[in-house]
């Protein structure tokens, strides 16, 4: 598979050499629009990995797959417009900033005979034997969800290109739940198979200060939320994101999930990286589980995405998954501007 990269901002430096780690893939190039405010970032990319800086028409026309890893805020146009050119994308995380920019990537998914999806963790070892344990009915009816995600260390460019990337709203559509609220927000729709109803949060953003010290101030934005949430059939979920400081656990990103069910739990630690499941009976049985979450779900992500395209199959994260995970995090954006008041998902208004 031949795999253009559109617009090199945004973690396009780790994927090109994992990608290139990958049988049966080729990195042909990087392309951006003419007009792009990064222009550099993606000549930069080219000097240092060795691929070709191409025209963005002549990259789309020659590749199998547009990997879109722009600043957040171009993500859906940039995909929308691979798509529109009939080919296959994968679009870095989160996929939109709003629901309008997710509602155009959905019905241009509809339009076009490319395959689309995003960047996930769902791939994870420890959240898919978490998906398998759920599925067997180990632990009877998922009825909560508890999720965390929490970043070590600050915005230097050692973590993130660049901080506004993260933290100006023009160019990342928010703070860290934007940034990181897409991650929880896949996952327990992908633990539960439930639509949110509900949403109530609140974040350290302006009106108040940052929790910690660090850009986010600067641009009024939070550096930690916490999301409550309402789904169908009475099932509620947490979700915390947080940059912090310093690390709580050993990798630079800290994640877990715990699904509590009628007849037990589970627990996906990405740190361990193991999964604990305790039955009704109070036995508790915990399982090492895979290598380095982050970097094996990648690389399981590409591959499996290859092989959805080889074989027509539907993505792991649909276009539908990506509209609901924008809208929790849309919902959960104005509930903290409303001081907790609940808001409920925008629901998509067009079909093609």
């Amino acid at each position: 598979m031949r795999i253009l990269i559109v617009s090199g901002v945004r973690h396009a430096r780790d994927y090109v050499p994992l990608l290139r780690s990958l049988p049966g893939i080729e990195v042909i190039g990087c392309a951006d629009t003419a007009d792009s405010p990064f222009a550099e970032d993606s000549a930069a990319l080219a000097a240092t990995t060795g691929i070709p800086l191409l025209d963005l028409d002549e990259g789309l026309a020659s590749c199998d797959i547009a990997l879109v890893c722009s600043e957040p805020t171009r993500h859906a146009d940039l995909a929308v417009r691979a798509l529109e050119a009939g080919r296959h994308v994968v679009v870095d995380k989160p996929a939109a900033t709003g629901t309008r920019a997710a509602e155009r990537l959905w019905d241009a998914a509809d339009r076009s005979p490319g395959l689309l999806t995003a960047v996930h963790r769902l791939y994870s070892p420890q959240i898919a034997r978490a998906r398998r344990i759920v599925d067997s009915g180990a632990i009877g009816l998922p009825l909560a969800v508890d999720a965390e995600w929490l970043a070590a260390g600050g915005l230097d460019g050692s973590t993130v290109e660049r901080p506004e990337l993260v933290c100006d709203p023009a160019l990342s559509g928010g703070g860290e739940l934007m940034n990181f609220g897409w991650y929880p927000a896949l996952a327990i729709r992908h633990l539960t198979g439930l639509e949110v109803e509900e949403v109530v949060a609140f974040g350290s953003g302006a009106p108040h200060g940052p929790l910690f010290d660090g850009p986010h101030g600067a641009y009024g934005v939070e550096d930690a939320a916490v999301l409550s949430l309402r789904l169908r059939n009475g099932v509620v979920a947490t979700a915390t994101v947080a940059r912090t400081p310093a690390g709580v656990g050993p990798a630079p990103v800290s994640s877990s999930l715990r699904v509590l069910g009628s007849h037990g739990h589970v627990l996906a630690d990405e740190d361990a990286p193991s999964v604990a499941v305790r039955g009704a009976d109070g036995e508790r049985v915990s399982r090492q589980v895979g290598g380095p979450a982050g970097l094996t779900a990648l690389r399981r992500l590409f591959t499996e995405f290859c092989d959805d395209i080889r074989y027509g199959r539907t993505p792991l994260v649909t276009a539908a998954d990506m509209y609901a995970a924008v809208a929790v995090v849309e919902a959960g954006l104005a509930s903290a501007r409303l001081d907790g008041a609940p808001v409920t998902p925008a629901a998509r208004t067009s079909t093609v």
